[in-house]
């Protein structure tokens, strides 16, 4: 029988607050791509990572769960040293395939290492073009001179040393495609495929009905998701509809920011902060509308849910965005530096009410045709058994 043995390699699967993770969109991806790889008879799968809430539903993926201390920098060191003996382990017992990498940060360490050692081929998945990974870092690290300075020479030095190494990498969005064309990478082991969702968690999804406007956002609340900018624009749409309001659903260093920001403007009635919420499918079912105002974006999750459940996406019209959303044909965009550009597409929505349910209905097409997470990984699979010199 062909079987492909795919070690997934990660380093967390899951926001362990215990341990300080800062797990965003490439886990997210790797929990959405587990069921899916499972369907696949041919397809083996061990998964190295901190930590993990998924549970197997075969005994064709196993998951190693690698951490100890709860200093997060200690617990970082020890994961890189005890993975790659776990990689010698797993390839000598059962011989890995290809080892799949969901971010080209320090976590690429290991697999480097295992590359450079055993000659196991390297998947690696790039989740945001390099010009915006700059953007987030020196964001998120504003007032960290030293961390800008380490984020900067990480950039520089896996272009420089690191990038040839990689056997096969996967861009999520055409501006990724074109900066490793431009930096003379190997055309033929490019794997354009972006990110997917599991469409089946949100079909027959009901809307929750309400004579006010639900907008709402979604995700990580941190200075680059440019939500500042967003609270700013709603304060103004507020003065002329009172009666509509913003659901803000995340957590993150921004939240005392939007607390000041609502009791200063008296926007208590308009802006409502939930924090956290686990089930997807509650978020949804309760919003119109999902703004997206980050500065960056690889191909986003959140849009991609959004688009697949009825909810209207007016994202900012920033790489990656562009690659998903046809502007008024499956979702509305706007210049994220011009707060008069957001409140025009608001108005938009709130004005053109038959132009609004064809963008529904062609987004919700546009998911299930190119963006369902079978699709994306049956074609992982098979260019990997077009590419990989495997002997069964």
């Amino acid at each position: 029988m062909f079987r492909i043995h795919i070690c997934i390699f990660l380093l967390g699967t899951h926001t362990n607050i215990k341990l300080n993770l800062n797990v965003g969109g490439p886990a997210y991806q790797v929990l959405q791509l587990l069921p899916s790889y499972e369907k696949i008879k041919d397809i083996k799968i061990s998964i190295i990572t901190r930590y993990s809430e998924y549970k197997p539903i075969s005994s064709r993926l196993k998951i190693y769960e690698i951490h100890k201390f709860n200093n997060f920098i200690l617990d970082t060191i020890y994961f890189h040293i005890k993975s790659f003996f776990k990689i010698v382990e797993i390839h000598k017992k059962e011989r890995i395939d290809v080892l799949n990498v969901h971010q080209f940060y320090h976590i690429i360490i290991s697999p480097i290492i295992a590359r450079l050692i055993y000659k196991i081929p390297i998947l690696m998945k790039i989740p945001i073009n390099f010009e915006s990974y700059l953007i987030e870092a020196t964001m998120i690290t504003k007032h960290k001179f030293r961390t800008k300075v380490i984020s900067f020479s990480w950039y520089k030095f896996f272009i420089k040393f690191l990038l040839k190494k990689i056997n096969f990498i996967r861009p999520i969005n055409e501006k990724m495609y074109e900066d490793l064309i431009n930096l003379n990478y190997r055309e033929s082991d490019i794997l354009k495929i972006p990110n997917g969702i599991s469409s089946k968690k949100f079909i027959g999804l009901n809307k929750t009905q309400h004579k006010s406007i639900h907008f709402g956002y979604v995700g990580r609340l941190f200075e680059y998701k440019n939500i500042r900018f967003l609270l700013n624009v709603f304060k103004i749409y507020f003065l002329k509809y009172p009666n509509d309001k913003l659901f803000i659903y995340g957590k993150g260093p921004e939240e005392k920011y939007i607390s000041d920001f609502t009791a200063s403007n008296n926007l208590a009635s308009n802006i409502i902060f939930r924090g956290f919420e686990k089930d997807k499918t509650k978020i949804y079912s309760n919003l119109d509308v999902l703004i997206d105002s980050a500065f960056a974006q690889g191909i986003s999750n959140t849009n991609l849910e959004a688009m697949c459940t009825n909810t209207v996406v007016i994202a900012s019209d920033v790489y990656g965005n562009r690659d998903l959303i046809e502007h008024g044909k499956t979702g509305l965009l706007f210049n994220l530096y011009r707060k008069e550009d957001l409140l025009k597409q608001l108005m938009y929505y709130k004005e053109n009410k038959a132009n609004i349910q064809q963008i529904i209905s062609n987004a919700k097409r546009e998911i299930l045709t190119n963006y369902d997470i079978d699709v994306i990984t049956n074609k992982i699979y098979n260019f990997l058994k077009s590419r990989l010199p495997i002997n069964r």
